[in-house]
């Protein structure tokens, strides 16, 4: 019976979220909002149709798991040394400008240093999750302020380790507290370094004979017992299970399987973490809601202005115009999804009683809801400021070889899937010619060699959507499969025709027989056989960048003596 309760208990959240989700996609707003939303109507408060909350909370808590072991995995601390003027610089200011002005707001306010501080670790936090996505929409990720406003994601995200381990401490007795928060910052650095050395010396090792099997069943299995067997094993040593999957990515963000990792473990991820954020929007008390709308109003205004505040005023010190600020203020000005953990873990300990709890949790959601809102706001008022004050320059193009930011994401190049005969001697005919690629592999022996070599090798499926969205495909002039699964190439082709309609897609197949099928499948030009395939491969690739066929065979002759 319980079975049955809860998979109708399950339906009906998957249920309203579906719809729910739907319908706020028209009004641009995330998806994280629909599923607080849904939680808010399916939940006690609401229509009550939920009845085991606690299986329901328990999977929640797995979701939080994978959230912070994929954005784990998306730390790259490569990522971290290339920004670090962002992340260091405007990141540490934007979170210790806001904790102190909370903090010191909360104490006039008449609470406890304790509690003031919590709720300053509460609003320091924005939405990773929604801020980038937005983004990435309004493509404005490699804008000035899209980097500063990720550089500062990120800081925020590195700070939820130090707070989530600093939070109990907070509940120690007072003559004790000082000792207890330095015994649980030591605790805490001692489990991070002992998880991260564990990790870094022997997941490596292990993923590497994993990879070796060539089964993508086994590796996805992998990939959630290494998430969740870490995240519970940081729990053993006294962390949080949350913390413990960050850390758990963390370890494999400079791996050459991440990628892939990434993009297999990302539909767990999101099931479940949907259903964290539900069971967030279920404990919203919606009498409460409405007896005090003008003080969840207020508080959810403030909360705003004094975001946008300390994270325009954080970019502003470093040289950034007022012009350059306000976006990037406006853009952190939310309340975030680390907040909701950190809130939840207060609670359990004591440090807000439940009329707090509902305010701020109410209050958050709608600093959420707002924050389309806001970026499209942001926008307009940029275009109508004068550019007045600050050294914006610096950050618009650096010197060469002296930038702290990413360079800009490859464009109008090739997306070679696989790297046997036929793919080396493409990769070599598209490298002598200057023409940019980037080769995808699933042989981990191939991509360490190619690597060492310095081609521009991954790891990764090319018929996995998530692979090739990280490998630009929405930006790609032309993919070639140099595979010769025709079961996998179908798949592979539909998502890549998916991804981007106006793609060229090159398909190599050994039997003539799978063409039709090919086509159908979305594929502009199918070559059957091998070293036909390679020459015609080529040659059709550099149709596309206006050269001869004639031209096209003399180098694939150059590039055949040159290839072993």
């Amino acid at each position: 019976m319980e079975h049955s309760d809860l998979l109708r208990d399950l339906l009906i959240l998957f249920g309203f979220a579906t719809v729910v989700s739907a319908i706020l996609h028209r009004a641009r707003q995330s998806t994280i909002v629909a599923y607080l939303l849904t939680g808010m109507l399916v939940g006690p408060s609401g229509l009550g149709l939920v009845a085991n909350q606690t299986a329901i909370k328990e999977m929640a808590e797995i979701g939080v798991a994978l959230l912070l072991f994929t954005i784990g995995i998306e730390f790259s601390l490569k990522k971290l040394a290339r920004m670090r003027n962002f992340v260091l610089g405007a990141g540490s200011r934007q979170v210790a400008l806001t904790i102190a002005a909370v903090f010191a707001i909360a104490l006039l306010w008449g609470s406890s240093w304790r509690t003031s501080l919590f709720w300053g670790f509460l609003v320091a936090a924005s939405s990773t999750a929604i801020v980038l996505k937005l983004l990435h929409e309004r493509q404005e990720l490699d804008t000035i302020h899209g980097r500063a406003i990720v550089g500062v994601l990120l800081f925020q995200d590195l700070c939820v380790v130090p707070m989530m381990a600093l939070v109990p401490a907070l509940n120690a007795a007072s003559a004790n507290v000082a000792i207890t928060i330095a015994l649980a910052l030591f605790k805490a650095l001692a489990v991070v370094a002992l998880i991260l050395f564990v990790a870094h010396t022997f997941f490596p090792f292990l993923w590497r004979r994993i990879v070796q099997l060539r089964n993508k069943e086994i590796f996805l299995i992998a990939c959630i017992f290494f998430s969740l067997g870490t995240a519970w094993g940081a729990t053993q040593l006294g962390l949080s299970l949350a913390l413990g999957a960050f850390l758990a990515g963390l370890a494999l963000s400079e791996s050459e399987f991440a990628h892939q990792i990434l993009s297999d473990i990302l539909p767990f991820r999101d099931g479940f973490s949907s259903i964290f954020f539900i069971s967030i929007g279920m404990l919203i008390d919606l009498a409460f809601l409405w007896e005090e709308a003008l003080l969840l109003a207020g508080l959810g205004a403030g909360i705003l202005a004094l975001k946008a505040l300390t994270g325009g005023a954080a970019v502003a010190t470093m040289g950034f115009s007022v012009r350059m600020s306000l976006p990037v203020g406006l853009g952190l000005a939310q309340v975030g999804e680390f907040s909701f953990v950190l809130l939840q873990q207060g609670a359990d300990l004591g440090l807000v009683n439940e009329r707090s709890y509902q305010t701020f949790l109410a209050a958050a959601v709608l600093t959420m809801m707002l924050t389309p809102l806001l970026l499209r706001a942001a926008t307009h008022l940029k275009q109508h400021l004068p550019e007045r004050g600050g050294r914006t320059q610096s950050f618009g193009e650096p010197e060469k070889g002296k930038s702290d930011t990413p360079a800009a994401p490859l464009a109008d190049h090739v997306i070679l899937c696989g790297y046997g005969l036929n793919g080396r001697l493409t990769a070599h005919v598209l490298r002598e010619l200057k023409i940019p690629y980037r080769v995808l592999e699933t042989n981990p022996e191939t991509v360490r060699r190619a690597g060492a070599e310095g081609e521009t090798i991954s790891f990764g499926d090319g018929s996995s959507p998530g692979v090739l969205e990280r490998a630009g495909i929405a930006r790609a002039r032309a993919i070639i499969y140099a595979i010769s699964d025709p079961f996998v190439l179908g798949r592979a082709i539909a998502n890549a025709r998916t991804l981007n309609p106006a793609l060229a897609i090159l398909v190599r197949t050994k039997r003539l027989e799978d063409r039709p099928m090919l086509e159908d499948a979305g594929a502009s030009h199918v070559v059957p056989e091998e070293l036909e395939a390679a020459e015609e491969l080529i040659i059709e690739v550099l149709r596309l960048y206006g050269m001869a066929r004639k031209d096209a065979f003399e180098h694939i002759q150059q590039a055949r003596n040159a290839t072993p």
